[in-house]
Formats: C-alpha cells, structure tokens, sequence
C-alpha cells in the first residue's frame, strides 16, 4: 500500500528554508571577514581608549563598553539589513522565488526564514565579538569582565528593525542592483534626519539662525512619528543611550520588536502584491 508524500507544514517549511540559508552564510568568507571586522573595531576603540587615559588615573563610572557597543550593534544592523535586501531580491532575479512559491512554501515561510536566518548570523557575531572583548580586554585588564558584557545582550534588539527593513525592500524589488541602493539610500535619508536633529537640538537657540529653528521645528514635530516608524530611529537608541549616558529601558526593546514584526508583515505583503503568488 503506497502512502502519498506529506508537504512539511508552514514551521517546518521554514525551518528546512533557515537551515539552507544559515549553512551557505556559515560557510562564506563573508561571514568571517564581518567578524574579524567587529573585533577589529573593539581593538581600535581599545588603543585609543588606553592612549587616552594610559598615564592617568581615572575612575570609570558609566559602561565603558556602551559606545563600542553601540557602534557594533549599529555596524552589524546595517550589514545584515543589506545582506536581507540582496538576498531577496536575488532570489526573484535568478527565478528561485517562483521555484519556492509553487511548493507548499508561501510568503510567511520565505519571510521568515530569511530573517531568522540572518537573526541567528547577528547572534553568533555578537557572540564572537563579545568572547574577543573578554579574552583579548582590549580597553585593558579589570575593565572588561562579565558584569560589562553583559549589558551588550540588551542591545541587539535595536538592530532587528532595519534588518526587517531589508528583507521588506528586497521582497518589494526585482533585481539585486535596485534592492540595495533602495535600502542604501533608505538608511541613509534616515540616518541623516536623525543627525541633524541631534545637532540642531544641541545648539542653543542664540546659536540658529531662523532656517535652523525652522529646520528643529519641523524635526521636533515629526519625531514621535519617527520613532514609531523608522527602523533607523531604533537604531540609534544605543547611540543616544551613550551621549546621554543613560540605561536603556525595556520598554524601549518593546518598541523595537514590535516594529520589526510589523516590518515583516509589510514585506509579506509587499511580496504577495509584486509577485502576485500567495
């Protein structure tokens, strides 16, 4: 008696789709040489930390490693977004995606194997960078120690936005090309606003001339916006826990995660509407 094949259901589907994908990123030069950039960045940050204060006594008070770990964090996001971005569109350009489509596979499936896939490569970089900062202690011996890394395990949920980001515009993109100067341009029109309206909110209002108090007015109106909407702005909340040297709450993660799930339903939609599949 035969038995007809079962299709694997939707996690299953998905998790067969991870898999594929994590093997091929493990097994790429890519993948080490974004490593050994991300501890490169650590002994950088840790030479001039030790030329600064290397013949003073100072008494640190505040997370030494917030600033570099702002700049990992925010390095790693941008990185793997752009890695989504490519690998999206790459797959509708070389006509894997409608190979995918026509299975038991659909959008939810490819969406998420996909973002799993590059959110289980960002946890195994940070993991990497992290075991270079306590072997190598970088910023010097007693600095670096369990206590100071661990407040890195908090920060990379400010990442997953624009990595959902990426995996939205190159659902929404054909070719590899279109994909990744939309996300480049994207990220930086985002990166942009937020740095003028850091500058801007810094200088005092005898500093401005009127098109800067207009300029800040406008940014001030449209930052709540901002900050619901743009993967960039949660990004940033490493960076401005550190200026401001305050903890960052978790409420603030909260925020963060519900983006990027929202993130990803736009792709899938975005992926049903251009593909016109499922």
């Amino acid at each position: 008696m035969s038995h007809a094949p079962t299709p694997p259901g939707a996690l299953a589907a998905t998790l067969l789709l991870a898999e594929r994908e994590l093997r091929a990123r493990l097994g790429s030069a890519w993948f080490w040489a974004v490593s050994s950039f991300s501890c490169l960045m650590g002994w950088l940050y840790g030479a001039g930390f030790l030329a600064s204060f290397g013949t003073e006594s100072v008494l640190v008070t505040t997370d030494p490693l917030l600033a570099l770990n702002a700049m990992v964090v925010m390095f790693l996001g941008v990185v793997l977004g752009l890695r989504l971005a490519a690998s999206m569109a790459w797959e509708r350009e070389h006509k894997t995606l409608e190979v995918l489509l026509v299975s038991p596979v659909g959008w939810p499936s490819i969406v998420a194997a996909k973002f799993l896939t590059e959110l289980v490569v960002l946890l195994l970089l940070i993991a990497i960078y992290a075991g270079y900062l306590f072997v190598a202690q970088p910023l010097g011996r007693g600095v670096v120690s369990a206590p100071e890394l661990s407040g890195l395990a908090r920060i990379p949920v400010f990442a997953l936005p624009v990595m959902a980001l990426g995996v939205a515009v190159g659902a929404a993109l054909g070719t590899v090309r279109a994909a990744v100067v939309v996300f480049l341009v994207l990220v930086g029109a985002l990166c942009a606003v937020e740095i003028a309206h850091g500058i801007l909110s810094a200088q005092t209002v005898e500093e401005m001339s009127l098109t800067g108090l207009y300029a800040r007015l406008m940014l001030d109106l449209a930052d709540p916006a901002l900050g619901v909407l743009s993967p960039v702005a949660q990004l940033a909340q490493p960076a401005q826990a550190f200026a401001l040297q305050a903890p960052l709450r978790g409420i603030e993660g909260v925020h963060a995660l519900a983006q990027t799930l929202a993130v990803l339903g736009l792709a899938i939609l975005l992926g049903r509407l251009r593909g016109g599949l499922r």
